[in-house]
């Protein structure tokens, strides 16, 4: 228990850091929140008598023959989805055009004090369509090494979480010495009640996350949305951060039907499945596996992740629930311990 009380004091101690230098410690920070997600794993192993250094590499085997599978089952239907699509394209914009050209002559005509304008326009519009290509073009040899810094990334995180998940006990251990004995008792016990908040919202979070997957693949594919199970799987999973998935989900799956259908009952359809997944997971998946154990309302998630993105962009999403949920913690107990000071009693 000391050793994960320890845990969450590191990931806390790191905030600053994610914050800065995200960029250049995103690798560490990934293997860091992997080796806290796996390390109850890593212990029961161990407990039973595997070599720790066994145990994470069952573990990561169990992981990757697992993703393997899922590959393997699902891939085949998205590429199926993904390749009548791309046959679709040409349709979309086909369909795209006789929208938007009667629309641009219809305003012309009621607007001819602005046709110079829209004259303009369209003979800028070539060069504004060339310069990402000139820009891409010139920054080809940075994107390159970019990528192949990318690949390292990825190969790199499997091997933090690898050696972070060996080397805890040891580190931890000099850690809670660390900490002076009057204190000692006092951290902890924050520390436990941060790292109850921190798993469960991880664990019902991502438990949460994998079923509005399934509700937004199963609705999306019984409305023949294109890309369907591909913007269903995305939306679901995209919930780890609240309400994410809507934002990111709702607006390709309509523009898509309508492009694919012209239905309006079909755009209803679309609306009703992201709206009742997100009814069902309000009253009913979220309070029956994560219940009320995290403690925010869901103004302060929402306000969390917002001030998150504005001042730290998308680490700063990422982060925004995990740091609300550790504040609220702390300013919990720091209440509770000016209700008892002599400064509230005297």
């Amino acid at each position: 228990m000391k050793k994960r009380l320890i845990i969450v004091g590191i990931a806390i101690a790191i905030v600053v850091v994610i914050f800065s230098l995200s960029g250049v410690l995103s690798s560490l920070i990934i293997g860091l929140v992997i080796a806290y997600v796996l390390d109850p794993f890593v212990d029961f192993f161990e407990a039973k008598g595997v070599r720790r250094s066994l145990g994470i590499a069952l573990i990561f085997t169990v992981i990757l023959a697992m993703m393997a599978a899922f590959v393997m089952i699902v891939g085949p239907v998205i590429s199926r989805e993904v390749t009548a699509f791309t046959r679709k394209v040409p349709q979309y914009v086909e369909q795209i055009k006789e929208t938007a050209i009667p629309f641009v002559k219809d305003y012309v005509d009621e607007h001819p004090e602005q046709m110079e304008t829209v004259k303009e326009r369209l003979q800028t519009l070539g060069m504004e369509i060339l310069l990402p290509v000139v820009n891409f073009l010139r920054n080809l040899f940075s994107g390159v090494i970019n990528i192949v810094l990318g690949i390292l990334d990825l190969i790199l995180i499997p091997v933090m979480a690898f050696y972070l998940l060996k080397d805890i006990d040891r580190l931890t251990d000099k850690l809670a010495d660390a900490i002076p004995l009057r204190y000692r008792d006092r951290v902890l016990d924050v520390f436990g009640e941060i790292d109850g908040v921190l798993k469960d919202f991880l664990k019902g979070q991502g438990t949460v996350s994998i079923i509005l997957a399934v509700l937004y693949t199963i609705g999306l594919s019984i409305c023949g949305v294109p890309l369907g199970i591909v913007i269903g799987i995305v939306a679901g999973l995209a919930n780890m951060i609240p309400y994410l998935g809507v934002a990111i989900g709702l607006a390709p799956a309509l523009l898509l039907s309508w492009l694919d259908a012209q239905s309006v009952p079909l755009l209803f359809g679309v609306i009703a499945t992201f709206a009742i997944a997100q009814a069902l997971e309000g009253s009913l998946i979220s309070p029956k596996i994560v219940g009320d154990k995290v403690g925010l309302h869901p103004v302060t998630v929402i306000v969390a992740i917002l001030l998150g993105g504005h001042f730290f962009g998308f680490v700063g999403i990422l982060a925004a629930v995990p740091v609300a949920a550790v504040a609220n913690v702390l300013t919990r107990r720091t209440y509770a311990w000016y209700l008892q000071s002599d400064l509230y009693l005297n």
